[in-house]
Formats: C-alpha cells, sequence, structure tokens
C-alpha cells in the first residue's frame, strides 16, 4: 500500500470516528413531556410519551371516521395516516391512555390505541447539552 493511500485509510478512520462521536452525543429535544403512562404491557411505565398523542389501529374494515366518532368529544387537533390501518392522532383534551383504552374496549372497529412513545438517542433521557 502506498504512502498516500495510507494517509487516505488513515484520514477516512479518523473521519468515520468523529461521525459516530457526534451521533452518540446527538442532544435530546427539550419539548415537553409527560409522564409514563401505565400499560397493562409494561413498556408504557418504563418511558415517556408525547403529550395528547395515540397511535390509533382500526380493524381493516373500519372507515377513518369512526376516529372522530369515538375521539370527537376531546377535541381532535390532527390526525395523520401512518400506513395500513395505524392512525397517529392528537388530542386538544388528553384523557389519558387508561380512559382511551376503556373507550375502545367494546367498539369493533378499534384493534389498539396507545400512547405515543418517545424513544431517546441517548438511553438516559437526559440532554447532552
Amino acid at each position: 500500500m502506498g504512502r498516500d493511500m495510507r494517509i487516505l485509510s488513515m484520514w477516512l478512520i479518523g473521519a468515520m470516528m468523529v461521525a459516530v462521536s457526534a451521533c452518540h452525543r446527538a442532544p435530546v429535544s427539550d419539548s415537553p413531556v409527560a409522564k409514563p403512562a401505565a400499560s397493562k404491557y409494561g413498556v408504557a411505565d418504563r418511558q415517556a410519551r408525547v403529550p395528547n398523542e395515540y397511535l390509533i389501529t382500526l380493524v381493516p374494515e373500519a372507515q377513518e371516521s369512526a376516529i372522530a366518532d369515538l375521539f370527537g368529544r376531546y377535541g381532535i387537533k390532527e390526525s395523520h395516516a401512518l400506513g395500513g390501518e395505524t392512525y397517529l392522532l392528537v388530542l386538544a383534551k388528553d384523557p389519558g391512555p387508561g380512559e382511551l383504552s376503556e373507550l375502545i374496549r367494546d367498539d369493533a372497529r378499534f384493534q389498539a390505541v396507545q400512547p405515543n412513545l418517545i424513544y431517546w438517542a441517548n438511553r438516559s433521557g437526559k440532554s447532552t447539552k
């Protein structure tokens, strides 16, 4: 390997190390965070959630209008199709995951409702600023 190739190789290795280090230290957003919600599955208890945001999954035969029918009382600020039968729902008044789970329990148009959880880049959940 020639001298120029060794220098190029060393430069590329250094650049990759800097890039990996920068990704590892990426700051976490200071946006408001709701307290973790209780969940019968145990996942939401350990993770913070985005206030007022839920992932709603309809059964394949259900119409999107079912979301407005059931959750309209909480003031729907936004609703976005994420793919398949899953939607991101943003509410004006957040009743909490427990109440929404109870609400869909006996409604055959819905498969699931869960809070929109925050996934931290660094596991401690603290900003590195």
